[in-house]
């Protein structure tokens, strides 16, 4: 009798257990059900639609076993006015192709054909690649600590004709250096997925697109995702792929009060792994469904549940208070969960995915204009809002502050930049992150305050994300490692400094005008004679009109590309502009040498002239030649 009793008492404890447990979970899950989850959706996407003038918004939000919402807003196309279909229109997804890529690599090593942890050199053959600083495995390309810097001028155009042969070929015409040992930091690397994509393509021996087909978007039934709208194929081959390209959603720029649609070129074959998905807001639920399910999704298995373990855990993280990547997702928090996420941007779409598996929630959207990445916030402002969490008190900033400040301020470069070719200049003249402090003991990020929360970490004033510094052997710190973002932010190295390029710039265009007008003035005044140095006189004249030319030539160059997003991804690197800009670089740089060459014969023999213009002359060509060295410093003389 006893023993009944305890069985008794042990079933209902069980249940009421149990019982707790489901209502934890309809309790986690309840706030996403009804009507209130659409108002608010619809409450964000429209007020953002409306602000930012974006075209077209497609969103879904699932649970592990159903679809929350399914929607879409505006225009899939604004100039035929055909409004956004969630389950017909294709959108481009960008980065967040590179979770397929990802999940294809989990794929292969779940099957015992490639290790993590194996070096690269082991997959890719003979196509090379820079790892002098460190082997680089394939754990170090999904994280994106291979230490590659990053180029992309001419990334996304055609490449001639002889790229298109092969794989190895359209790599090694893409190759990024290494700048920095694998594992010191993340910086974001798009070639680092191109390569993700051959190792793919070469271990399973298909091309990249048919793998992520056969193993991934034909067995979850995703009908309306491909690769191949980007891609320059024999239609022939593809016979439904045409229809999907009708269904694409068309890019747009805002132009002159109205959606103005912009057809992009194809691109390289090669870097569909990094960013060359296109899909519907109805094949993305799927997707994450069948994440949010550890791998299986309507009893087909994409990965098996250990599997699946082991690609959520985060693998790399550069800091505590940082976000981490787990195995090509980032890996972060909101509200208190954990959540796995990626956004895109390419071709004027953004996207963003975002899942929580202790919710087992996920949200995606994706937009069809440059200015609806402001939507990208949508997924965490859905889980704030109905997952709140109170508001943690904030300290005072430190009474001692005031005297550790320096330690902190100045300017941070992006690890993900390039350094060792010409477009080194754009990331240090126009995407420098800016570190100050104010009176008060608050430290000052973008134009965001920051209260010190120990020593080197920082807490956001304006929504609690965490910063983090990582200091050297000088006492100052070296990284600013932000919570969120997908690389770090280090302090220049003297020539990423914009003063090398621009004090160098001003000196030398504010001496070229000076020998210019006063060439002029003489011309004018007919009072040239000739002496025993007007040879470097006027070769010295020659030089400055070069200098000039040179960088009028450079300006207009870089404004090709930077004039329109369509121009950036159309036009080849280098473009006819550059060459010529190149050539007259290298030609200014002559005569600059030539005037200085011939400086000593003049100033010894030139009596007549004054010692003072002498002097001024010869700083002049100093001044040429400090010019002519920041340029090599910012890697103007070759375009390679």
């Amino acid at each position: 009798m006893k023993i009944l009793v305890h069985l008794l008492v042990l079933a209902l404890a069980s249940a009421s257990l149990s019982h707790a447990q489901e209502g934890q979970q309809a309790s986690v899950k309840a706030p996403l059900q009804g009507g209130a989850l659409e108002a608010f959706v619809d409450g964000v996407v429209v007020s953002a639609m409306e602000d930012h003038n974006i075209a077209g918004a497609t969103v879904a939000v699932v649970g592990r076993d159903d679809i929350l919402l399914l929607k879409g807003y505006g225009y899939a196309d604004a100039e035929t006015r055909e409004p956004v279909d969630p389950e017909k229109h294709l959108f481009r997804i960008a980065s967040i192709t590179k979770t397929f890529a990802a999940t294809a690599i989990m794929q292969l090593e779940q099957e015992g054909r490639l290790s993590l942890n194996t070096d690269i050199r082991g997959y890719l053959g003979d196509i090379q690649f820079d790892d002098h600083l460190g082997t680089i495995t394939v754990a170090n390309l999904l994280s994106h600590t291979a230490g590659f810097e990053e180029f992309n001028l001419g990334t996304y155009g055609e490449g001639p004709d002889s790229e298109a042969q092969s794989i190895k070929a359209q790599l090694e015409a893409l190759a990024d250096s290494q700048v920095r040992p694998p594992g010191e930091v993340t910086a974001y690397s798009n070639y680092g997925y191109s390569l993700v994509g051959a190792i793919i393509s070469l271990v399973s021996g298909k091309d990249y697109a048919s793998y992520i087909r056969d193993h991934i978007l034909e067995p979850l039934d995703m009908s309306n995702s491909t690769h191949l709208l980007q891609v320059d194929v024999n239609d022939d081959d593809y016979p439904w792929l045409e229809e999907l390209r009708e269904r694409e959603a068309r890019s747009h720029e805002w132009n002159s009060g109205w959606y103005e649609p912009v057809d992009y070129p194809f691109t390289r074959p090669v870097i569909l792994a990094n960013g060359g998905l296109s899909t519907t807001a109805a094949d993305m639920a799927r997707y994450v469904q069948m994440h949010l399910n550890r791998g299986t999704l309507d009893g087909v298995e994409i990965l098996a549940p250990a599997t699946w373990d082991k690609m959520s855990q985060d693998l790399y993280r550069n800091g505590p208070y940082t976000q981490a990547n787990a195995h090509g997702f980032w890996s972060t928090e909101w509200s208190g969960h954990r959540v796995l996420r990626h956004s895109g941007s390419t071709h004027s779409f953004r996207s963003h995915v975002a899942m929580l598996p202790e919710l087992g929630i996920g949200i995606f959207i994706a937009t069809n204009i440059d200015s609806g990445g402001k939507l990208n916030a949508l997924p965490r402002r859905v889980i704030e809002h109905f997952y709140p969490v109170e508001a943690a008190t904030l300290p005072s900033p430190p009474t001692d502050f005031a005297e550790r400040y320096t330690r902190y301020t100045g300017s941070y470069l992006s690890t993900r930049r390039n350094i060792t070719r010409l477009e080194k200049l754009g990331t240090a003249l126009f995407g420098a992150l800016a570190v100050s402090t104010t009176g008060d003991g608050y430290l000052v990020v973008d134009d965001e305050r920051y209260v010190e929360l120990e020593p080197d970490v920082f807490q956001s004033l304006v929504n609690g994300s965490r910063i983090q510094f990582r200091g050297d052997q000088d006492g100052r710190a070296k990284w600013l490692i932000p919570s969120g973002g997908s690389s770090a932010y280090e302090r220049p190295r003297f020539f990423e400094q914009r003063e090398t390029l621009t004090l160098p710039l001003v000196a030398m265009t504010l001496t070229s005008l000076v020998l210019i007008i006063a060439a002029i003035r003489r011309l004018i005044q007919r009072s040239a004679k000739p002496t025993a140095h007007s040879m470097a006189q006027r070769t010295l004249l020659g030089a400055a009109l070069t200098w000039i030319i040179a960088v009028s030539l450079l300006v207009v160059a870089l404004g090709q590309y930077t004039g329109s997003s369509v121009a950036f991804y159309e036009l080849d690197y280098p473009s006819p502009m550059l060459r010529l800009f190149n050539a007259v670089l290298w030609l200014a740089t002559l005569l600059t040498l030539l005037a200085i060459a011939s400086t000593p014969r003049w100033f010894s023999t030139a009596r007549g002239e004054r010692l003072g213009l002498k002097l001024a002359y010869g700083a002049a060509g100093l001044i040429f030649l400090v010019f002519a060295f920041a340029m090599f410093q910012w890697n103007m003389y070759s375009l390679d």
